[in-house]
């Protein structure tokens, strides 16, 4: 394919040398002295990871393995050294510097049973208070996943600040923000311990297929809007990153048994320990559940939806289980791990549902990390096993050719064999310059080689036998600048060069001014792309349907463009594909008052250019000249994908949490979305579908140790989320989703004497939502029926709703759990 040129990056380029210069100020600091000293928690031991600066200046310093520091250049005079680290109150010093000498200080920190301003990584690649944190992050953690049920984890996720939580069945979820979503949503980006988790051979996120037990999870961390100048491709609406626990910092034995109705039944087991300077953990899981169903018909309602046996199974079942040894030394860490899932269920798609059977996915993976250092290199596999398309089966078993098959055959004539392996690796430093204002620097570079096979049946490995090869790089640079002790200007940017497509740059720039400790306002603009997955550019099927003996579709991936010529002679041109681009500014407050109330507020502005579209018939088409026909020389209607469009979207994410006390506290969340400046080819309006909720909101309450019998205390919490209907138009999947409300409780009693915590879940207790025996009807006008004429709520214990169009209604589900930890 001809590389084209970027006119964009050239023009920007004045631009972007000015930024850079700006990183690299000529600066004359006048002499100080020198402060040392060591910091340290619980019992007097030495705490590493603190955070320690001086009052009115801009040096900062962390503190290493042994809780040492040292702040060089410091003013003299009478100055303030404070300290900070998660979980523990701040301290304040008062230390005498004189120029040219050194002042000794020991700095004793207090646990802090209220934690409102946590440290978060994912935002800007390190440790930062999320005060601090220049985006919108929410963190879950390892306190909150202990207390759900079962696997059910990803419930922590329904009040994430400005997150799509999105349930498609008993046991699966899918996630989206800031709109844009469908049935095969590739926006946002999924990392697991510091690893892509994607797979190759669609782009999606791992999800339902992760390797990771809950009970080995350290913690979720939600970063929302653009995160491509840090991470890269795919991180166009935000990141969620899964950390997994450290052996050392996480030791000895959890056992979690869980069941619950439909069937539910959940084991989960982590081992871990340390000798010397060794850590190891195992940890699996195995979980079953017979999942809602329902009941999809294609072709107009003329052919039901079947599978092998003549039915859909729904039954959801994964086994799942990972393994890692560490060698710890100094301040740094080596570890080498692994893991794999096997996965059975139903998984939506554009154009009808999979049948999911036997789906494994693993990973091998060595990651070494020091205070400065960063390494990791990994390799990831995900192979369909013998899944199958459930709308190709229905045609196929309906087709009167296919009489006499069996439903083997059948099967055989449905599925997509697939196997995608990624090949990464990334390295990672960090520095500051005192030099330069005491600048932070993070970079890095990263190399990314996918290699995906379809068995030479459906990618177009069947064109050129050999499998599909993607190679992809990227470099990425971050200063954060205190220019003043309460401003600190921030530039970063990514270079991506891929296989497919021009090379990207994604810029990123913000102002954060910290008036107070703990209070931040913040100015941020960002430009990220979403890619073309290898389904958009190596689908290669000749005679995916076959209408008649004459008519006959074909579904290609675009790489190289298509001509659609007119009988008047008049041609329309499909371009090959490029990136789909966002551009989004945002301004917002953080803040933590009076040390009981955490408010985050951020309104955005962004911009859409080069949607990639779904898959559309364009008709008959040429490529490179030829038209475009099967092997027998049959004209193929032409299926493909390409760029339209523009969009720009205005919203607010918000949330709120107050700590009534260290036992009880309470959070809300609030999102609004505004779609304007819409411009699409009529007809292909599909392309820049919102699909998301105008408004949604979510309140909360947690509560613990509130104390009990034996020695035990009680716990629990509820979650109370609304989500404004909204209508949702992605391949077949076309309607309107309901507004609906639904209540979660969760009470749970822990037995300290016995090591051991029991739960009790329920999701969908009370809910809200269209009246089933009222269903929506429409005007003759509204062809589509995206505005239903009458809407008809119910309320109360037990009744179903619908948060995806042609996935299950779901209902109450309650879940009973036993963890003993040693």
């Amino acid at each position: 394919m001809n590389r084209r040129s970027t006119p964009r990056l050239r023009r920007r380029t004045p631009l972007l040398l000015a930024l850079l210069l700006a990183l690299f100020p000529a600066l004359a600091l006048a002499q100080g002295g020198i402060v040392r000293g060591t910091v340290a928690g619980t019992g007097g031991a030495a705490l590493a990871g603190a955070q320690v600066s001086v009052t009115g200046t801009r040096l900062t310093a962390t503190t290493g393995p042994q809780g040492a520091f040292t702040l060089a250049n410091v003013p003299a005079g009478t100055r303030q050294v404070r300290v900070s680290a998660v979980g523990y109150l701040t301290a304040t010093e008062t230390v005498e510097v004189r120029a040219g000498e050194e002042t000794l200080v020991a700095v004793a920190l207090t646990q802090n049973p209220v934690e409102l301003d946590a440290v978060v990584v994912s935002a800007s690649r390190r440790a930062e208070r999320v005060t601090e944190a220049p985006a919108t992050v929410t963190r879950v953690g390892p306190e909150v996943l202990e207390n759900t049920v079962g696997n059910s984890f990803v419930g922590a996720l329904k009040q994430a600040k400005g997150l799509d939580f999105i349930q498609v069945g008993a046991t699966s979820v899918a996630i989206n923000a800031r709109g844009f979503n469908s049935s095969f949503n590739n926006r946002m980006l999924m990392m697991e311990d510091g690893r892509v988790a994607v797979l190759p051979e669609n782009g999606l996120p791992v999800g339902q297929f992760t390797p990771t037990p809950k009970v080995d999870l350290a913690g979720l961390e939600v970063v929302v809007g653009p995160g491509a100048a840090l991470y890269g491709a795919d991180a166009s609406s935000g990141v969620l990153t899964l950390q997994t626990k450290d052996p050392r910092e996480f030791p000895g034995t959890t056992v979690e048994v869980t069941g619950g109705s439909r069937s539910y039944r959940d084991v989960q087991l982590r081992h871990a320990g340390v000798s010397g300077d060794w850590g190891y953990k195992v940890s699996g899981e195995y979980q079953d559940a017979d999942d809602w169903s329902n009941e999809v018909r294609y072709g107009g309602g003329a052919i039901p939806e079947v599978g092998v046996g003549g039915k859909v199974d729904w039954t959801s079942r994964v086994a799942r289980g990972t393994g890692a040894v560490v060698r710890y030394f100094g301040d740094g860490r080596l570890e080498l791990s692994g893991g794999m899932s096997r996965t059975d269920g139903v998984g939506q798609t554009n154009v009808g549902r999979n049948q999911l059977d036997g789906w494994l996915y693993n990973f091998v993976q060595t990651r070494f990390e020091s205070p400065r250092w960063y390494f990791t290199a990994y390799r990831t596999q995900s192979r369909s096993g013998d899944s199958y398309a459930l709308n190709r089966f229905s045609e196929n078993k309906a087709n009167p050719a296919n009489a006499g098959r069996s439903d083997e055959e059948i099967r055989l004539m449905s599925d997509w064999p697939s196997d995608g392996r990624l090949f990464a690796a990334e390295l990672q430093n960090n520095f500051q310059v005192p030099a330069l204002l005491n600048t932070r620097f993070v970079w890095g570079v990263q190399g990314r080689r996918d290699v995906v096979s379809s068995d030479r049946q459906w990618l177009s490995d069947n064109l050129t036998g050999e499998d599909i090869a993607i190679d992809q790089y990227g470099v990425y640079a971050q200063a954060e600048t205190p220019l003043l002790p309460s401003l600190q200007l921030l530039l970063a940017g990514r270079y991506d060069d891929h296989d497919r497509y021009d090379a990207q740059w994604s810029p990123k720039a913000g102002l954060v001014f910290s008036p107070v400790q703990g209070q931040s306002l913040r100015l941020t603009y960002n430009r990220a792309f979403k890619s073309p997955t290898i389904l958009q550019t190596d689908f290669h099927i000749h005679d995916f349907a076959v209408v008649t003996p004459t008519v006959r579709v074909g579904v290609y991936g675009n790489t190289e463009g298509f001509v659609v010529r007119a009988a008047d002679g008049s041609e329309t041109v499909y371009d090959p594909l490029v990136a789909e681009e966002n551009q989004t500014w945002e301004l917002g407050y953080k803040g933590v008052l009076g040390s009981r109330l955490f408010v985050d507020v951020t309104g955005y502005r962004s911009t859409y250019e080069n949607f990639l579209s779904p898959l559309t018939n364009i008709g008959y088409a040429y490529r490179d000249g030829q038209l475009v026909a099967n092997d027998e020389g049959i004209p193929q209607l032409v299926f493909t994908y390409f760029n339209l469009g523009t969009a720009k979207l205005d919203g607010v994410d918000a949330g709120v949490n107050y700590v009534l006390n260290p036992r009880v506290s309470f959070a809300g969340t609030f999102s609004w979305l505004d779609l304007k400046e819409v411009e699409v080819p009529t007809g292909r309006e599909e392309a820049t579908a919102l699909n998301a909720p105008a408004t949604k909101w979510s309140l909360g309450t947690s509560l613990n140790d509130l104390g009990g019998f034996r020695g035990g205390s009680w716990l629990g919490g509820a979650t109370l989320r609304h989500v404004n209907g909204y209508y949702f138009r992605s391949g077949i999947n076309m309607g309107v989703i309901p507004t609906f409300t639904t209540l979660d409780l969760n009470v749970g009693y822990r037995l300290p004497a016995l090591n051991t915590t029991l739960n009790l879940g329920v999701s969908n207790l009370f809910t809200c939502s269209q009246d089933d025996e009222a269903p929506f009807t429409y005007a003759s006008s509204d062809a589509l029926k995206t505005s239903p004429t009458n809407r008809s709520r119910r309320c109360g214990v037990g009744l179903r709703h619908q948060e995806m169009i042609n996935m299950p209604s779901i209902g109450t589900m309650v879940f009973i759990g036993a963890r003993y930890h040693m």
